[in-house]
């Protein structure tokens, strides 16, 4: 089963009964909310191990298998990437723990030199910290980039204690993640990825705290711990260590020699280099307040593995996707207001009697006054415009079928501007204005000539009938 994990897997994404048959176990060791800025104001990401039943991380699961599910949603939100730790290059903040009693005095030198070892071969963004336990738990070094002095304060630690107190020296070690960020914010300088190393022979000499806490604890703070055991008394209580491991989603590795400890450390090494990082979009709100996050693996057949946890994100106001929701609706009703003013109706544009400029009605081309008041009159007696009348006011009154003239006639015979009436006291004379169809007075063909009451004038097929109210035109109208 160690030697092939990929047949396992492969036999697993068959059919999800195998997975468990296999004793596949997927794990979520941490989920790290990290604030950014709008369009994604909080991104997330999950360390995730897969392991089969000896403790054996599965490699090369393809991420088309993943889900993530937040606050209950049956969607599965959008995973970005899925990798190992080494190649996110995230880094991990690991506490090595080492029994410093009197029991282990006989292998003092080696562990030194194995925990030195193992400190200065982290990577750059790696954190590492040293608790060592006998008679009490002491931090040798605390959390520290500069693994070289980490590795100079754990060769000064001595093997003279007459007791062996385990889990206070791990609840020790626990306490040193108790400064990591708050709520799942990624704001603190340790890497969100955690592990602690203990190196002990699973003996506990009264200890005032009991494994059930290190258990509880170690699961609330989602820090697993990897075991290597070796004794070199009896043998009866490294079996400790194994379900302290299991029971935290660690691994424990057996170390019968000395020299299987540098072994063992660089198993685990390569354990926690390759548990899985998976990034995705996260759809939470950043409101302060506990979400419950499942990742699983899925194929056509169902779900294979799930593990879920409940995570808090930070709660923080993000300014920028606040002032671009107000510009886009400001924008909405900038442009809805343009486009109102450029597709609204148009009202009638407010002319003005030619006569005495005051506004008149659309329908009229001089104002009521003036139409009542006029001397003389045009009506239509045929044609499209047949029965409207035109009062003769002003000086000249122009004819045609440009939008300019006093009196416009739609009318295809009309010329653009056809004839005008000029006007000089009681006297109305039409003059043709080089039309092309001419003006007819009362169906003769006239140039310019004074009208008469009742006389009939035609421009193209529009027929009007001159009415005056004042004396009949003097004899020059004759002719």
């Amino acid at each position: 089963m160690t030697k092939h994990p990929g047949r396992i897997l492969a036999a697993a994404l068959l059919l999800p009964s195998l997975a468990w048959a296999a004793g596949l176990q997927l794990s979520i060791q941490q989920v790290e909310m990290i604030r950014g800025h709008w369009p994604n104001a909080l991104k997330a990401r999950a360390y995730v191990s897969v392991v089969n039943a000896s403790g054996s991380l599965i490699p090369g699961v393809p991420q088309e298998l993943f889900r993530v599910y937040e606050g209950g949603n049956s969607d599965s939100s959008k995973i970005e990437k899925v990798e190992t730790l080494e190649a996110a290059g995230t880094g991990v903040s690991i506490v090595i723990v080492v029994q410093a009693s009197g029991a282990m005095m006989a292998i003092e030198e080696q562990i030194k030199k194995a925990v030195a070892a193992f400190a200065t071969s982290l990577g750059e963004k790696d954190q590492v910290a040293v608790v060592d336990y006998s008679d009490s738990a002491e931090t040798v070094a605390p959390f520290a980039e500069d693994k070289g002095e980490v590795a100079g304060k754990a060769a000064k630690i001595t093997f003279t204690g007459k007791s062996a107190m385990l889990y206070d020296g791990l609840e020790q070690a626990l306490s040193l993640f108790a400064a990591t960020a708050k709520g799942g914010e990624s704001k603190t300088l340790l890497p969100a990825a955690r592990a602690i190393l203990l190196i002990s022979d699973g003996r506990d000499n009264g200890s005032a705290t009991d494994v059930e806490k290190v258990i509880s604890d170690a699961l609330k703070r989602r820090v697993p711990i990897y075991a290597i055991g070796h004794s070199e008394l009896e043998q009866d209580s490294l079996v400790n260590l194994e379900q302290l491991s299991r029971k935290t989603n660690g691994i424990y590795k057996a170390a019968a020699q000395v020299d299987d400890i540098n072994k063992a450390l660089t198993v685990i090494k390569d354990f926690i280099n390759k548990v899985y990082v998976i990034s995705w979009k996260t759809q939470l709100e950043h409101d302060g307040k506990d979400h419950k996050i499942e990742i699983a693996m899925e194929n056509e057949t169902g779900v294979l593995l799930k593990s879920s946890l409940m995570v808090r994100t930070p709660n923080f106001t993000d300014w920028i996707r606040v002032a671009v929701i107000f510009g886009s609706i400001l924008l909405v009703l900038v442009l809805g207001a343009v486009v109102y003013l450029v597709t609204r109706p148009k009202p009638p544009p407010v002319r003005f009697c030619p006569a005495c400029k005051r506004t008149q009605m659309p329908e009229w081309e001089v104002c009521l006054f003036c139409l009542k008041s006029a001397k003389a009159r045009m009506t239509v007696q045929k044609g499209a415009a047949k029965g409207k009348v035109y009062p003769l006011v002003g000086k000249v009154v122009s004819m045609g079928s440009g939008p300019e003239n006093s009196i416009r006639i739609l009318d295809g015979a009309v010329s653009g501007k056809h004839a005008g009436v000029a006007i000089d006291g009681n006297k109305f004379e039409i003059v043709d204005m080089g039309s092309k169809n001419g003006v007819l007075v009362n169906g003769k063909k006239t140039p310019r000539r004074f009208l008469r009451n009742g006389d009939i004038v035609t421009l193209g097929m529009t027929e009007f009938k001159f009415e005056s109210t004042v004396a009949a035109a003097d004899d020059e109208a004759e002719d």
